[in-house]
């Protein structure tokens, strides 16, 4: 079930709700692209008024991530729960698990050599037997670059069902837009920092700290030159779709 927030949608999945749609979309060769919705990325969109964004917003799945989106929903009379919060901590594990019980094959494409390396070692010592290539996500994503040839010709030559891409806003978003009538794979995915969680390279937040919508003050004290911005003056601007949507009560329900 999709409904309307903060001037686009949100698609509430649980989390065997999603696992069960990636694996389907893979049976019945129905392409789809699951984007990471956020308040963040929802400040993207935007600010950005990028034609090429919100066509590719369009036509995405959005799942969410992040507390606050489920807060306004439930506000706006929506049947959100915490269940509808997916963060890649939450599904990482559950979606490898699933990916290795179905015999599928995933590519990840993002952050550093360093990271995405020992990333996907340690995610293939977890679950043994679990069919996973990777390219890091350091180089030239204009289209028509030797480079991003190249890394469209890798992923294709190892054929996985799912793409994870992990580039950071609106980058990976672009460059799916761009490539994904290219790729072969069949459900395209965005992350954030999932795989540096999963190497170490980048310190996951208390789980009670997402749970409780406090993320965003780990991540501030952890990183603020990076993070200032984005947690300290980008809410402002979500303050006031977000007075425009509670002013629109009551809502109505969109599509399923």
């Amino acid at each position: 079930m999709s409904y309307q927030l903060l001037g686009t949608e949100v698609d509430a999945f649980s989390l065997n709700s999603l696992l069960d749609f990636v694996v389907n979309s893979v049976r019945l060769k129905e392409k789809n692209v699951i984007l990471s919705q956020n308040l963040h990325g929802i400040y993207t969109y935007h600010k950005s008024n990028s034609a090429q964004l919100k066509s590719l917003y369009a036509i995405a799945k959005k799942r969410i991530d992040g507390m606050p989106l489920v807060w306004l929903g439930k506000a706006m009379g929506y049947p959100l729960s915490k269940e509808n919060r997916l963060t890649w901590v939450d599904l990482m594990d559950p979606l490898m698990k699933r990916i290795r019980d179905e015999k599928l094959k995933v590519f990840y494409l993002g952050a550093d050599e360093v990271s995405v390396s020992k990333g996907v070692k340690m995610l293939k010592d977890k679950f043994e037997g679990l069919d996973i290539n990777y390219r890091h996500g350091y180089f030239d994503t204009n289209i028509t670059s030797q480079e991003n040839q190249e890394v469209v010709e890798l992923i294709n030559a190892y054929d996985p069902a799912i793409l994870i891409v992990g580039m950071g806003m609106p980058r990976q978003e672009h460059w799916i837009l761009a490539n994904k009538g290219d790729l072969n794979a069949t459900v395209i995915m965005t992350c954030g920092a999932a795989i540096e969680y999963v190497a170490g390279t980048v310190s996951t937040p208390p789980r009670w700290m997402g749970r409780s919508g406090l993320e965003w003050l780990y991540r501030l004290q952890e990183n603020p030159n990076r993070f200032w911005f984005r947690y300290l003056i980008e809410p402002w601007y979500i303050f006031r779709l977000a007075a425009n949507d509670l002013r629109r009560l009551p809502t109505k329900r969109l599509k399923s």
